[in-house]
Formats: C-alpha cells, sequence, structure tokens
C-alpha cells in the first residue's frame, strides 16, 4: 500500500478482524467496526484502509439526533475547550471554524470574537445551528471554500482533520486563508501517546470515518510543509454525560452491554457529567509562518 501523502511504500499496522463494511459517518456512531490500518515507512502517518473513499455526501447527510440531545454537556465541554483557547482569540479576531456542527462551539466562541463563519457539510446540522444559535455557517465543500478571496485571523477544527479527504491539502488551504501570523488551532488523538500504544488495534479512536491517525511528530512535519509553525500543545479534556459514556460502553463492549443497559435505568445518570483525559487526545496550536 502506498502512502496518500508522498507516494511510498507503507506497512500494515493493524489488520482488520471485522467484516462489517458500513461505515457511520455521524459523531455519535454506533458502528465502531475496526478498519485495517497501514504506516508509511518514510513519513509515518498512519493511514486506513478507507482513506481513498468518498465520504461527502453521506457527510451532507447526517442528521444526529443523540448529538442534538447531548448539546448541554457539549456545551459544558467546549466551553472548558474554549477557556484553553480563548488567548488566542480577541474583539478583533475574524475566525473561521472548519466542521462547526450543530453549532455549540461557535456559540460559545461568538460573544468574544469580530465575526464567527462556520463551515459545515451537513444541511440538517448546519440549519440546526443558523435557527438554534443565529450562527453564520456555510454549507459547503471545505475545497470550495477555502478557494475564495476571504481571510482568516484563526482558523478552529475540532475533532475534524482524521476525517479530512486531503488533509494535507486542507493545511495547505488554510495558512493560505490566515493572514500574517495567523493561528490555526485543532484537535486529534496522538497515536504516540500511552493508551492507543497499550490498546493497539482496539483503540476506540480508531473507526472506519477516520482516515488519518497522527502523532505530534508528523503534525508538526505536515504543519512545516505547509508553512505554519506548531507552537504549543494541550491536552483535552472531555466533559460527557454518565448516559452517552455508558451509550459507548455499550458500543465498545458489546458482551457486556447488559450491565451498562442495566445503569442506564438509573434516571438520574442522565443529568451527571464526567470528566475524562486518558491523555490521548490534544489541541494543537500553528501559527504561520512569515
Amino acid at each position: 500500500m502506498l502512502c496518500p501523502y508522498d507516494k511510498k511504500e507503507s506497512s500494515l499496522l493493524y489488520k482488520s478482524d471485522d467484516n462489517n463494511s458500513i461505515i457511520d459517518v455521524k459523531c455519535t456512531s454506533e458502528i465502531h467496526n475496526k478498519p485495517t490500518l497501514y504506516k508509511c515507512n518514510s513519513c509515518n502517518l498512519i493511514f486506513s484502509e478507507h482513506h481513498n473513499s468518498e465520504f461527502e455526501k453521506a457527510y451532507s447527510e447526517v442528521e444526529d439526533g443523540k448529538y442534538i440531545e447531548q448539546i448541554p454537556f457539549k456545551k459544558k465541554y467546549f466551553e472548558l475547550f474554549f477557556s484553553k483557547i480563548k488567548p488566542f482569540l480577541n474583539t478583533n479576531s475574524k475566525v473561521l471554524e472548519i466542521g462547526s456542527y450543530y453549532g455549540v462551539l461557535g456559540n460559545v466562541i461568538k460573544p468574544y470574537i469580530r465575526n464567527y463563519t462556520g463551515l459545515e457539510l451537513s444541511k440538517h446540522a448546519a440549519n440546526y445551528s443558523k435557527n438554534k444559535f443565529n450562527l453564520n455557517i456555510v454549507n459547503e465543500s471545505l475545497n470550495i471554500f477555502l478557494k475564495k478571496d476571504v481571510s482568516y485571523d484563526v482558523v478552529i477544527m475540532s475533532d475534524v482533520i482524521e476525517h479530512l479527504d486531503d488533509p494535507f491539502k486542507t493545511l495547505d488551504l488554510i495558512q493560505k486563508k490566515l493572514v500574517n501570523n495567523g493561528i490555526l488551532i485543532f484537535s486529534t488523538f496522538n497515536m504516540d501517546s500511552i493508551v492507543p500504544r497499550l490498546m493497539k488495534s482496539k483503540y476506540h479512536w480508531i473507526m472506519p470515518m477516520h482516515k488519518f491517525y497522527f502523532s505530534n511528530s508528523t503534525l508538526r512535519y505536515f504543519l512545516k510543509v505547509n508553512s505554519m509553525n506548531l507552537f504549543k500543545i494541550k491536552t483535552d479534556t472531555r466533559l460527557i454525560s454518565v448516559e452517552y459514556l455508558l451509550f459507548k460502553f455499550c458500543v465498545l463492549a458489546p458482551k457486556l452491554d447488559f450491565i451498562f443497559k442495566f445503569l442506564l435505568k438509573f434516571n438520574f445518570l442522565k443529568n451527571m457529567t464526567t470528566k475524562i483525559n486518558l491523555l490521548d487526545l490534544n489541541i494543537y496550536f500553528a501559527k504561520k509562518s512569515k
């Protein structure tokens, strides 16, 4: 298998033992079959067997009711996320969020900046964001939008880069849309951290809709190639409802789902929030080179 970035030979990293070919691109997907992963022998990029698949049409048709149910908890998480990125935003900032989904982060950010634009493929999520949060959302392909004559002080991608059809082309387009010393802020998982190294092919973020898997070093390299310098990394603590955590356990450990389903019968759990930080999720800050 050739690396999709530098076309060099790659080695098999994890072989899928799952014959389920269904790919659900919803954020709250209940399908966690593991794709086969490869690792480039040259640049060390890890990529999925599905890296050549076209997901754009599927994303445009997403309607994620479970995510909408979890919005009160998503808001708590994004408030924590915002507290970590706030030092790089101000009342003069013009901000683009790529993959704005149902507008929760945009709604948190909007009062603190001059101008917010969200870019979202899902028609349902884009309309929800406009109607619920009165956000400026563009329902358009990323490659088409980023070729327009427009620039931004800050570009944000929350758990998006691993989904992109061509993250390398996207990074190039982003740096061209950033003003001088503009900043790209994005989150994703670090495949060199302890948890994915221990769990290997069972790592919970290995999913069919995730095409690319990065480490701190590969991200530093790809950003540098695209005239951006990675200057800060912060851990990304998640805040989720206990109900949603149990739901995920049911998906990840189906043989034990009777235990989690029993616990889900207790209504008080629906209003409880828990913090999760396995030190595998990071927020990355990169500045456009002069």
